[in-house]
């Protein structure tokens, strides 16, 4: 019956919705002060724990690299047993998961923001080929390992955990081999707990995002007017949101077969299909020399000097040692992209990293993190490459006409 069908954990519930509603009505009641507090409070994760999040993505990375060597073998689920979804499906949904309507919001945004942004934006040596060029780097290594290192670490240890130990399927799980027995006790409780609070900042994050750019979307095509007030547009995006919500939450509960399986593939062949019109439509043979310099150049810059970037001189305060030729980069720049970053990719792990593991059943640990992290790093290297690119080369050519 519908009571064996549903276990609710009333710990791990109260947890989430103590921490989450807490949040909420907190925002709500002072919405001004909440928000210069909680800005106060990343800019500060970000000045004392840079090193933690630059460091940890790096090993993410990198230990990935040793358990593709030692353990890709490893199959979750029994050694014959076929995978459970196609590859084209599999590699669908989890795009869909893991990055979907960010590439929409960033894909052309990004580079153009970095043109002005970045620490060799304003150092006053490099040439404009050189800023651009790393400005669409910069992006890429925003939306390749970065992202998909955190979301693998969870996958293959909650796979392992569900398909190949038969352990339940929830957060933690993947701290079994550690804590043992106390896995199903309070520590587990609070486990879970933090999984869902995280979970939830992680989507709503992306769901704001996301109505930001559909709505500004409709006003470009005269669905929505330009001239209403900011609090109009704030209820067209909350309708938005909503209607996105009822969406998911339909496709949810259809089941990963159906509405999920089959939205996902959807919304990637819509993706395809822009990405082709758009790379037929304007200079294909400068687009086509972009990707593989940036494969090149991501190779280079990306895999280790990025990896580690803290941009520990440029985060000085005045008065604490900061450049005095004017060309260092913004102390708020790490705060607003890598760390930010780093941190909304973190917060999606869990969910993503569970997702990945629930429809992976069949597959071998490489096979999981060849489709997870070499194939997403490609096709965010040739989507930014394309839609990057033409924003670039645009905002060059408004140049030149001035």
């Amino acid at each position: 019956g519908f009571r064996d069908a549903v276990a609710i954990n009333p710990v791990v519930s109260a947890i989430g919705v103590i921490v989450l509603w807490g949040l909420a009505i907190w925002c709500m009641v002072d919405p001004d002060g909440s928000r210069e507090t909680l800005v106060d409070w990343r800019a500060d994760v970000t000045l004392y724990f840079s090193w933690l999040f630059m460091g940890s993505k790096a090993i993410f990375f990198f230990y990935l690299i040793y358990v593709v060597f030692k353990y890709g073998h490893v199959k979750l689920g029994r050694q014959d047993e076929p995978p459970e979804f196609s590859t084209g499906a599999y590699f669908a949904m989890i795009f869909a998961a893991g990055v979907a309507v960010g590439l929409f919001v960033f894909g052309v945004a990004e580079p153009l923001w970095h043109q002005e942004s970045h620490y060799y934006a304003n150092a006053g040596y490099r040439s404009q080929d050189e800023i651009d060029m790393f400005a669409l780097n910069m992006t890429v290594a925003n939306w390749g390992i970065s992202g998909w290192a955190p979301y693998l670490i969870v996958a293959v240890a909650m796979g392992l955990a569900g398909h190949r130990f038969n352990l339940p399927m929830t957060f933690r799980s993947c701290f079994y081999p550690i804590l043992g027995q106390y896995t199903w006790g309070w520590i587990g409780d609070l486990i879970d707990g933090f999984a869902i609070v995280v979970t939830v900042a992680g989507v709503c994050t992306s769901l704001g995002l996301g109505a930001i750019q559909i709505v500004v979307g409709f006003q470009y095509l005269g669905w929505v007017k330009d001239d209403i007030t900011q609090d109009e547009v704030s209820r067209v995006q909350n309708a938005t949101i909503w209607v996105i919500t009822v969406i998911a939450t339909a496709s949810v509960i259809s089941g990963l077969n159906a509405g999920i399986r089959i939205l996902s593939t959807i919304a990637f062949m819509l993706g395809l299909a822009l990405l082709f019109l758009v790379f037929v439509m304007d200079d294909t043979k400068y687009l086509l020399n972009l990707q593989v310099q940036e494969v090149g150049y991501y190779l280079q810059h990306s895999i280790f000097q990025l990896n580690f970037w803290t941009d520990a001189f440029g985060q000085i305060r005045e008065g604490g040692g900061r450049a005095v030729d004017g060309a260092a980069s913004a102390a708020w720049w790490m705060d607003a992209w890598m760390i930010f970053y780093q941190a909304w990719w973190v917060s999606w792990s869990a969910f993503v990293g569970l997702f990945v593991a629930r429809i992976s059943r069949g597959r071998t640990v490489s096979e999981i993190i060849i489709y997870s992290l070499v194939a997403p790093v490609a096709y965010c290297i040739m989507w930014f490459s394309i839609w990057g690119g033409v924003g670039l080369r645009q905002a060059r050519q408004g140049r030149e006409l001035e």
